[in-house]
């Protein structure tokens, strides 16, 4: 290991598809904060790209070459890149060797897909991107879905969106700061987290403000649409099921409508008037049986979960993204309701695919 009086040197792994800013608000964070950070791929004379299109840089050594108690954290991005990552047994030495030594270890998203290839996680407490809980919990791991896990010289974190306390986290291990930057502690998750991750390179104020926006127009929308499904329906199951979608939805705008007053924001003209051209969208659709109604409720739904998770992931805001974690957990479950019902209704009859009822696309933050 280095000494205390020399800069800490860290080595951040990179390969194809790494997702953008789980590169990059670290490697800002460090360098920042006077690291040496040393970029780590398979290969020094090959440009990695980032998943999103905005990175774009070299590696400055290999994993091969490399020893892994020179370092004093060794950090693993999400993306495709893990998969990629995985394939190279020297890369998974090196992260085994750098855990087995005390060396930091942190690795956020898709990254414990290396952690799981180097058997690594037997035992440990973790967490990582929700697609890959069920691979680390086969890995021997107990999975903790919170932004932040740290068990021994282990962190973890979930996803884009936990970024700010994840780097936080990273920093505050090795005893680093940043000139006029005040860390919060990582057990405040209502700190202005936000900041941070603007600071460092994420989610902009107005990229945030633009996220929320756009998902109360798709709720608004919604929700003057799964009105009129309610208002037409002559199933009472169907219009039982239809006014609980209607309280989520509901909810869901309160909610994304008091985050948005954080950033001291009104809905945009878009979002405030949404309702009115689904009403109009709806005035033209009077003449549905109970079946056509269910299949355009599911289209609407696939659609919501689709939009709010790209939505999701776009951002480094942790409070934002909870929220709209939630409501794609929601939104999920609702679809697969309204997907059971239209089985039952439908009978034996051959299913069509689901028209949704051309609701807001997302356009992103």
């Amino acid at each position: 290991m280095v000494m205390d009086s020399q800069p800490k040197k860290v080595a951040i792994l990179i390969e194809q598809g790494v997702e953008d800013a789980e590169f990059q608000l670290p490697y800002n964070a460090l360098k920042k904060a006077g690291a040496e950070v040393i970029v780590l791929g398979s290969r020094v004379n090959e440009e990695y790209k980032g998943k999103q299109g905005k990175l774009n840089i070299k590696a400055d050594a290999t994993t091969t070459e490399s020893i892994a108690t020179d370092f004093d954290a060794v950090i693993i991005p999400g993306g495709h890149a893990p998969d990629k990552m995985r394939t190279n047994m020297k890369t998974v030495q090196f992260v085994e060797d750098a855990l087995e030594n005390g060396v930091l270890v942190a690795s956020v998203c898709h990254g414990p897909q290396v952690l799981i290839e180097g058997d690594m996680l037997d035992g440990v407490r973790a967490t990582g991107f929700r697609a890959i809980r069920k691979d680390m919990q086969n890995a021997g791991a107990e999975f903790v879905d919170e932004p932040l896990v740290i068990d021994d010289n282990l962190i973890t974190s979930r996803r884009p969106g936990d970024l700010p306390i994840f780097v936080t986290a990273i920093l505050q291990q090795l005893s680093l700061n940043i000139p006029d930057t005040t860390l919060p502690p990582i057990s405040d998750l209502d700190a202005g987290w936000w900041k941070l991750g603007e600071e460092w390179g994420g989610s902009s104020k107005s990229e945030i403000v633009n996220a929320l926006n756009t998902a109360i127009q798709g709720e608004r929308y919604s929700l003057e649409t799964f009105q009129h499904y309610h208002d037409n329906a002559t199933d009472d199951a169907m219009k039982e099921l239809f006014q609980e979608i209607l309280q989520h939805k509901n909810q869901h705008v309160q909610q994304l409508e008091a985050r948005l007053a954080v950033f001291n924001e009104k809905p945009s003209l878009p979002a405030a008037v949404s309702n009115l051209y689904a009403s109009i969208k709806s005035f033209f659709q009077n003449d549905q049986t109970d079946v056509e109604i269910l299949r355009r409720a599911l289209g609407d739904l696939q659609t919501g979960v689709v939009d709010t998770y790209n939505l999701r992931n776009m951002l480094t805001d942790p409070a934002t993204v909870e929220i709209l974690d939630q409501m794609e957990v929601t939104l999920a479950r609702d679809e697969q309701r309204i997907a059971n019902l239209y089985k039952d209704r439908l009978g034996d009859r051959v299913p069509q695919s689901p028209k949704p009822s051309s609701r807001p696309a997302v356009t992103g933050a």
